[in-house]
């Protein structure tokens, strides 16, 4: 008997789920659309709808006329039922987002992070997190779940992350664990770029593309995939880790470590070989830039020259983004991509950075993908961490109210 209940139960939050995402991918339907889209019985149909409205998930806003005359009740998601909140720590520059159901983004907030003990981070997020909900006027009560993009590698069964880029020294971080100790929702953990190509494949440039990539130069290198329309993670959550792609081609000497992409590729490894040259007293506006101080030049300094057409900055971007275009030619030989998104710092360098890497890739692969820039830029990896909340917010409801 317990089984047969929770078969039953099982079916039923498959159906809700299923009229769900109908209604939202069409916007408004009628139970009859419904029926014959998800080829349920119509009784079936409106017993669910039912449990749906009782439940405030859904809402009848008026009638539509058939061919025949007939007024049929128009049925949407209540897009206020409740919010999800989608907070950015791909970068020391943290942003929070309040989104409703539809989704649109109600109140944001950004702001600087120095680097802190796990404790301090959880304490600065768990105070930014009330200030965003008062921004937005919305009460606790209605926070639904919070979804969380890191970079590093992110176990989303255990809610565990191996902290990568500004956060590494953080180590493991049982990130779920510390949400779910100080809110009493579902939390929701990805890597960061796995949460920017869902955003560029919902709402951006790779928009509808079934397999795709978002290639990330900044701190450190990345790749979020997407395969058949689904995102890949790996097996062990480590895919896209193009960071560690080896970049010499000679066998290694004993004890020797091997020249890594991260390592050649970054925005600390890019300044530094600007800053050396300019040191040994190469001519450069890069220093002008810089207030005539070698040792003030920075990244942002770096963009400014490049895209004025600095020969020695472009001659070392366009270097990155030869090794970048190998790594990912690489890649593309194994997955047979057809869009590959560029991003992260990188990207702001212009046609210097994305057409050498493209040419590259077109160099060495006899049918290329497109190569495209971000869409979505800064805003990639918050509004991918709304889309991927979504996906599962509707679980989580159903299965707390069939309890």
């Amino acid at each position: 008997m317990a089984k047969r209940s929770a078969d039953q139960t099982l079916v039923r939050m498959t159906n809700q789920n299923l009229i769900l995402s109908t209604i939202r991918e069409k916007e408004s339907a009628t139970r009859s659309v419904l029926s014959k889209t998800l080829q349920l019985s119509v009784p079936s149909v409106c017993a669910n709808v039912d449990q749906l409205i009782e439940l405030g998930i859904v809402r009848e806003t008026g009638e539509e006329t058939s061919s025949v005359g007939r007024k049929a009740k128009l049925l949407k998601l209540n897009t206020r039922f409740g919010y999800l909140i989608s907070i950015d720590l791909s970068n020391p520059c943290i942003t929070l987002a309040l989104s409703d159901l539809e989704p649109v983004v109600v109140s944001e907030l950004k702001f600087d992070l120095e680097l802190y003990r796990t404790e301090q981070l959880m304490e600065l997020l768990t105070e930014k997190i009330g200030e965003l909900l008062k921004q937005g006027g919305i009460a606790p009560s209605q926070l639904l779940t919070i979804s969380v993009s890191v970079p590093g590698i992110v176990d989303s069964v255990k809610g565990i992350v191996e902290c990568g880029s500004y956060l590494a020294p953080l180590g493991k971080v049982p990130f779920r664990e510390l949400f779910q100790r100080r809110f009493d929702v579902p939390v929701l953990l990805h890597k960061d770029i796995d949460a920017a190509i869902i955003a560029e494949r919902n709402f951006g440039a790779a928009k509808d593309s079934d397999n795709a990539a978002f290639v990330s130069a900044d701190v450190g290198v990345g790749t979020g995939i997407v395969l058949g329309g689904t995102l890949f993670k790996g097996s062990k959550y480590g895919a896209g880790e193009l960071s560690r792609f080896v970049m010499d081609r000679q066998p290694p000497t004993d004890g020797a470590a091997l020249p890594l992409l991260g390592d050649l590729v970054s925005v600390k490894a890019l300044v530094q070989a600007v800053r050396d040259e300019v040191e040994l007293g190469a001519k450069s506006s890069v220093l002008d830039e810089a207030g005539g101080k070698p040792d003030r030049i920075d990244f942002n300094a770096v963009i400014r020259a490049t895209l004025s057409g600095d020969a020695l900055c472009v001659k070392h971007v366009r270097e990155s983004a030869r090794m970048m275009g190998i790594a990912v030619s690489n890649m593309q030989l194994l997955l047979d991509l057809d869009c590959i998104i560029l991003g992260g710092g990188f990207a702001t360098l212009g046609d210097t950075y994305t057409e050498t890497l493209a040419e590259e890739v077109r160099r060495r692969i006899p049918a290329p993908p497109t190569i495209r820039t971000t869409a979505l830029r800064s805003k990639a990896v918050v509004l991918g961490g709304i889309s991927l909340a979504l996906d599962s917010v509707f679980d989580e409801l159903l299965l707390e109210k069939s309890v």
